[in-house]
């Protein structure tokens, strides 16, 4: 179905549906620096949960679709 490599549940129950920044990086085999700066600027966008961050599988293939369609071309950080 996905043509991204994220690993699946760990057993049974609900389904796996958020990822680490580590997890993000491999499927879209960047590092996981890129995965941090991506949601710094918004271009991935991610849920936090307490103190830990994670991305949901749909915001992933959204990004690598927008890649797809347009190219990657980064967003300007503005602070």
């Amino acid at each position: 179905m996905s043509a991204l490599d994220l690993p699946a549940a760990g057993g049974p129950g609900l389904p796996r549906s958020l990822f680490t920044a580590e997890e993000a990086a491999a499927a879209l085999s960047v590092s996981e620096t890129l995965v941090r700066q991506l949601t710094l600027t918004g271009e991935l966008p991610c849920r936090r949960i307490g103190r830990l961050v994670r991305y949901a599988q749909a915001d992933i293939e959204a990004f690598v679709k927008r890649c797809d369609q347009h190219g990657y071309v980064p967003r300007s950080r503005t602070r």
